[in-house]
Parts: structure tokens; sequence; C-alpha cells
């Protein structure tokens, strides 16, 4: 995790803690009741004053998007919401792969691990252990972007790194005989967390492109949710679509 804050940013410090919380509390990595890390980690993680930190909170809790208990710690408020999208499969294929002789991919995690809190509150039906793969995609040692992927057990059991090897993990997955049917895609704009600056060479708090899918099989099965981090001064995703067939490029 960074210990510091990127002061080239253009972005005060107190406004990079604030707007990197306020991201986690949107998308659901800090669910509603769950409490946010402590003042001192707070400092500790972000590099910053105490004053800083409690700035950042301050903001959070006049938005009404945390709740501070005296004695308990502050905790996240709001309901978490289910995104939703258009229901085929072409524009949501924007993997990162190593068939392309321009990215390299390096494979950060591949671990079972439990389920995240997070997934198993907006879709019990994950189950509760995941594979969970974590890959950087770099272009002549350049990172361009951050995918992280959980494959639900009954669908990765067999799925191993020398099986995965370059190809998209859709891919591998329907090698394995689990084929997608339907998907969901959102993607937004978020601030780059301390982990996921330290990957792509980011600041704290920096602009980054995320596209978040959820994908079944023809039986309504889950057979993975991912969440792709891309730099977009480095990154275009761009999708065509045309009549009676759906084609898209990220590049």
């Amino acid at each position: 995790m960074a210990a510091t804050t990127n002061t080239r940013t253009g972005v005060t410090r107190y406004l990079q803690v604030y707007t990197v919380l306020a991201q986690a509390l949107a998308d659901g990595s800090i669910p509603a009741g769950e409490a946010l890390p402590s003042e001192p980690t707070l400092v500790r993680n972000y590099g910053v004053s105490r004053t800083t930190v409690r700035r950042a909170l301050a903001r959070l809790a006049a938005e009404g998007s945390i709740v501070r208990r005296r004695g308990s710690g502050t905790f996240a408020r709001g309901k978490l919401e289910r995104f939703s999208s258009a229901r085929h499969l072409a524009p949501l294929l924007c993997e990162l792969r190593t068939q392309s002789s321009r990215i390299d991919v390096k494979v950060l995690t591949f671990e079972r691990l439990p389920t995240p809190h997070r997934l198993r509150r907006q879709w019990p039906d994950f189950g509760e252990t995941v594979l969970t793969i974590r890959r950087v995609g770099s272009v002549r040692g350049e990172p361009i972007g951050l995918s992280t992927t959980y494959v639900p057990e009954w669908a990765g059991r067999e799925l191993t790194l020398r099986r995965l090897g370059g190809d998209p993990i859709l891919i591998a997955l329907q090698k394995l005989g689990h084929r997608a049917a339907s998907g969901e895609q959102e993607t937004t704009a978020l601030a780059a967390d301390p982990l996921v600056a330290r990957h792509l060479s980011a600041g704290i708090g920096a602009p980054l492109l995320s596209v978040r899918r959820l994908i079944r099989d023809a039986k309504g099965r889950i057979l993975e949710y991912s969440n792709f981090l891309f730099r977009p001064d480095r990154y275009e995703l761009a999708a065509v679509t045309e009549r009676g067939s759906q084609r898209s490029r990220a590049d």
C-alpha cells in the first residue's frame, strides 16, 4: 500500500483522501454499515496528517455518506445498488490479453479465497469461496490496466495457472465447458486507491476508467465477476454496434 499521496496531481491531499473514500463507499467496497479504517490507519496509509484525514471525513459526514459514532468509530451509510446494462456479450470482452504482442500480462494473484462480503451481499448465489485472479497489463514496461476477477468455486475448480495461460478468463472457462450466455456491465470513472495507484504507477486519487461486469451461463449461474481499472491516458475502450450483431474493440 502506498505510504504517501502524490502532490503532483494538482489535487490537495485532503481531497485525494476524500475522493478515494467516497469512491469506496459508492461502489460498495466499504458496504453500508461497515466501519471505515480508523483515523490513525488512514493517516498511516495515505501519509497525511490527522487534520487532513478529519477534514476528508467531515466532508463525507456532511454529505451523509458516513455516520460518526462517539466511542465506536465511523460507519458507511446508504444502500448498495446493483448495476445493470444491456445484455449482450460482445462489448463486455475488454480483457487484458497476452495474445497481443503489445501487451504483457503479469499475474499478481491466483488464489482460492473466501468470497468478498460485498459480492455475497449483492449476489447471494455467488457461493462461499472464489478463485481470485488479479493481473496487471503493461506496454513496453508502462502499466495500463489492472484486472481483478472472481470465479465461483463450481466454475473455477479445474482452472489452473497453466490452463489459464495467456487466455482471457472467459475463453479459459469456455475451454473447460463453461460458456457465457449473458452479462451486465457498468463503465464509470473512479479515483485510484493506494493499492491500485502502486500497481498502475499513478498518484493516489488519480482518475481511472473502471469497467465492472457480471457474466452468467445459460442456466443463469454466475461464471465470473470482474473489475477492470485502466489508466485513461494509456487505454482506449470503444464499442461498435451494427444491425444484427455487436462488435467491440479495446485498445
